[in-house]
């Protein structure tokens, strides 16, 4: 996995150093981000090209065809048709992950990913991502997921930084308390 994620990497930065110079990080994340999502909505397109006996160059035409269709400009359309032909499509996700997160950094954001019980609404939005951009001292962007297990509150997290404001969590908190003494 690491082996993997240390590939994705590398073609994110290659990708991002272009689009840098060229001031087109925020375009290209966009485009590729509608790549993934026309490979996720077509899983044959995504087995296809992810076949290794397709001919590379076969993989590269089919994916230089759907970046094209998509509206993707010439850099992305050439990062993914290389991605193709080099056998690499099932690291799209760690790809796109991998060139978000620079994007983000070069623009001083962080995402928080969010699970609650819940739907947040629009000033439980607005409250929690204010609190967060005062703890970190950037930009947070929310990417919200409903979590049926939650009992309430939410589980907020930027990288490897938890925050735990569900009732879950205070009751494991409160148990071990207890359970100390």
């Amino acid at each position: 996995m690491k082996a993997r994620q240390g590939t994705a990497r590398r073609y994110a930065k290659a990708l991002f150093m272009i689009t840098r110079d060229a001031g087109t990080g925020e375009t290209a994340a966009r485009e590729l981000e509608r790549f993934q999502e026309v490979i996720r909505q077509s899983p044959e397109l995504g087995t296809v090209l992810g076949r290794p006996w397709v001919k590379p160059a076969e993989r590269h035409a089919v994916a230089l065809a759907v970046a094209e269709r998509v509206g993707c400009g010439r850099t992305v359309r050439d990062l993914v048709a290389l991605v193709a032909s080099r056998g690499r499509m099932d690291h799209l996700r760690e790809i796109v992950e991998a060139y978000r997160a620079l994007v983000d950094e070069a623009a001083g954001r962080v995402r928080a990913v969010v699970r609650t019980a819940v739907p947040l609404i629009e000033d439980e939005r607005r409250r929690l991502a204010g609190r967060l951009e005062r703890a970190l001292g950037k930009q947070v962007i929310l990417e919200e997921s409903v979590d049926a297990s939650l009992l309430g509150g939410f589980v907020a997290q930027v990288g490897s930084l938890i925050l735990d404001g569900s009732l879950d969590g205070q009751l494991q908190r409160m148990r071990e308390r207890l359970a100390r003494g």
